[in-house]
Protein backbone atom coordinates (compact mmCIF):
# COMPACT_ATOMS: atom_id res chain seq x y z
CA UNK A 1 0.00 0.00 0.00
CA UNK A 2 1.57 2.83 -0.86
CA UNK A 3 0.62 6.63 0.07
CA UNK A 4 1.79 10.20 -1.46
CA UNK A 5 1.85 13.11 1.43
CA UNK A 6 2.71 16.71 1.36
CA UNK A 7 2.27 19.01 4.47
CA UNK A 8 -0.03 21.25 4.41
CA UNK A 9 0.11 24.91 6.29
CA UNK A 10 -1.73 26.88 9.40
CA UNK A 11 -4.55 27.23 6.77
CA UNK A 12 -4.47 24.51 4.38
CA UNK A 13 -4.57 20.48 4.85
CA UNK A 14 -1.46 18.36 3.46
CA UNK A 15 -2.26 17.07 0.31
CA UNK A 16 -3.01 12.94 0.79
CA UNK A 17 -3.50 10.16 -1.64
CA UNK A 18 -3.21 6.66 -0.95
CA UNK A 19 -3.65 3.31 -3.27
CA UNK A 20 -6.37 2.17 -0.66
CA UNK A 21 -8.44 4.78 -0.35
CA UNK A 22 -7.98 7.40 -3.16
CA UNK A 23 -7.37 11.16 -2.78
CA UNK A 24 -9.47 12.09 0.14
CA UNK A 25 -12.16 15.00 -0.21
CA UNK A 26 -10.40 17.23 2.59
CA UNK A 27 -6.93 16.65 0.81
CA UNK A 28 -5.20 20.18 0.07
CA UNK A 29 -8.42 21.96 0.96
CA UNK A 30 -7.93 25.39 2.30
CA UNK A 31 -9.58 25.84 6.07
CA UNK A 32 -12.50 27.96 4.30
CA UNK A 33 -13.76 25.44 2.55
CA UNK A 34 -14.24 22.70 4.98
CA UNK A 35 -17.66 21.43 5.87
CA UNK A 36 -19.24 19.81 8.98
CA UNK A 37 -19.22 16.68 6.12
CA UNK A 38 -15.40 17.22 5.53
CA UNK A 39 -14.72 17.67 9.15
CA UNK A 40 -16.44 14.41 9.84
CA UNK A 41 -14.41 12.43 7.20
CA UNK A 42 -11.37 14.16 8.17
CA UNK A 43 -12.04 12.69 12.09
CA UNK A 44 -12.89 9.10 10.40
CA UNK A 45 -9.81 9.49 8.62
CA UNK A 46 -7.59 10.29 11.25
CA UNK A 47 -9.14 7.68 13.84
CA UNK A 48 -7.59 4.94 11.40
CA UNK A 49 -4.60 6.12 9.46
CA UNK A 50 -3.13 7.88 13.06
CA UNK A 51 -3.50 4.44 14.77
CA UNK A 52 -2.07 2.40 11.96
CA UNK A 53 0.71 4.71 12.03
CA UNK A 54 1.52 4.47 15.33
CA UNK A 55 1.01 0.26 15.41
CA UNK A 56 3.38 0.42 11.92
CA UNK A 57 5.76 2.60 13.35
CA UNK A 58 6.48 0.68 17.00
CA UNK A 59 6.22 -2.29 15.10
CA UNK A 60 9.03 -1.14 12.16
CA UNK A 61 11.09 0.05 15.24
CA UNK A 62 10.64 3.46 13.67
CA UNK A 63 8.55 5.80 16.62
CA UNK A 64 8.01 9.07 15.56
CA UNK A 65 8.55 9.04 12.17
CA UNK A 66 4.51 9.70 11.17
CA UNK A 67 3.80 11.61 14.24
CA UNK A 68 3.80 15.10 13.04
CA UNK A 69 0.85 15.09 9.95
CA UNK A 70 -0.86 18.22 9.97
CA UNK A 71 0.39 21.87 11.01
CA UNK A 72 0.03 22.46 14.40
CA UNK A 73 -2.38 25.48 14.25
CA UNK A 74 -4.35 23.93 10.78
CA UNK A 75 -8.28 24.46 11.90
CA UNK A 76 -7.49 25.41 15.43
CA UNK A 77 -4.96 22.56 16.34
CA UNK A 78 -7.61 19.53 16.59
CA UNK A 79 -6.44 17.76 13.89
CA UNK A 80 -2.94 16.97 15.04
CA UNK A 81 -4.24 16.87 18.52
CA UNK A 82 -6.68 14.09 17.58
CA UNK A 83 -3.50 12.88 15.37
CA UNK A 84 -0.75 12.47 18.52
CA UNK A 85 -4.18 10.26 20.60
CA UNK A 86 -4.22 8.03 18.18
CA UNK A 87 -0.86 7.59 16.88
CA UNK A 88 -0.36 6.79 20.57
CA UNK A 89 -3.14 4.49 21.04
CA UNK A 90 -1.82 2.52 17.87
CA UNK A 91 2.09 2.32 19.45
CA UNK A 92 0.75 1.56 23.02
CA UNK A 93 -1.47 -1.23 21.57
CA UNK A 94 1.22 -2.57 19.44
CA UNK A 95 3.79 -2.85 22.23
CA UNK A 96 0.79 -4.09 24.72
CA UNK A 97 1.22 -8.06 25.36
CA UNK A 98 -0.98 -9.97 23.45
CA UNK A 99 -3.51 -11.85 25.66
CA UNK A 100 -3.88 -15.49 24.61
Amino acid sequence: MGSIKTHGTNSKAPMYSSNSIGTPSWSGLSDSEFTPKIESELRGFIAFEAKLKGHNDSNNDRLGQNKIFFHVDFLSGWPQKLWDQRYELGVSEQQSPRIK
